[in-house]
């Protein structure tokens, strides 16, 4: 009960859909922040549902790629771009105060760095759903879910085993072995999500798919390392973990796993 009432309570903060259940405990908030990977397959499930839709309406891979992008956006309720810039004007700039620099994630305002980087976020993830969208494939609609999910379980990892900043409102959520169990319940959903995928996509289902097994391995590694390098370089520069942190390292992976996942087409 406890983990389905974490499901609900990530739905609605992480996902525009309204949640058909509103409850919220927060003594439960480290089972919210634990099924975040499985919301992040939810959503990449409907963005296929949606592709594989216009696919069978013969779309063009342009349109495709820009309903997806926006769809992809609208259904995160922007939270994790909102992260994304919050930290792009942070980080960014090279403030040598720590000090200016928190204060700077806090400010409300856009700034311009933020703005660039939002530009070339965008770019590039649109860019590559226009070339994945050319048409429909079971295997890469599942390394793309598998990559949502992987993305957020390592922002969820990494945001509970990792000293928060003072003004984070995951400052809370748990300390040390009280969260060995939801973090376990992370990384078995993002795990479990993937083999699936490499099933599809290599000796299984759908023997000799795009994008093969080699395929999902690299896009699986791209996607964890760069926000497991993103999260950090945040942490040394910030001082501490925080949502907005984990929102820049889950929207960061996400755009290179796109990337380099157009490789593979």
């Amino acid at each position: 009960m406890k983990y389905l009432r974490g499901f609900m309570m990530a739905w609605g903060m992480f996902c525009r859909i309204p949640c058909p259940y509103k409850a919220w405990r927060e003594e439960d908030r480290p089972a919210q922040l634990a099924m975040l990977p499985l919301v992040g397959a939810c959503i990449g499930g409907i963005c296929s549902l949606l592709w594989w839709g216009m696919s069978w309406m013969e779309c063009g891979a342009i349109i495709m790629g820009a309903i997806l992008t926006g769809a992809y956006f609208l259904l995160t309720g922007f939270i994790h771009l909102d992260g994304f810039m919050d930290c792009s004007d942070a980080v960014m700039p090279e403030h040598p105060d720590m000090e200016e620099r928190r204060r700077i994630l806090k400010d409300p305002h856009v700034g311009a760095f933020a703005a660039i980087c939002l530009a070339l976020m965008l770019l590039v993830f649109a860019s590559a759903w226009c070339t994945v969208a050319s048409e429909f494939n079971p295997a890469l609609a599942g390394t793309i879910i598998s990559m949502f999910t992987l993305s957020r379980m390592a922002g969820v990892v990494t945001l509970m085993t990792s000293e928060p900043m003072p003004t984070s409102q995951y400052a809370t959520a748990g300390k040390d072995g009280e969260n060995a169990v939801p973090i376990t319940v992370a990384v078995l959903i993002a795990a479990a999500l993937t083999v699936v995928t490499m099933i599809i996509s290599g000796e299984g289902i759908c023997r000799g798919a795009v994008p093969g097994l080699p395929a999902v391995v690299v896009v699986a590694a791209v996607t964890v390392g760069t926000a497991l390098l993103t999260g950090f370089l945040d942490r040394q520069k910030l001082g501490g973990m925080s949502g907005d942190i984990s929102g820049h390292m889950i929207t960061i992976s996400e755009m290179c796993g796109m990337a380099v996942l157009t490789l593979f087409i």
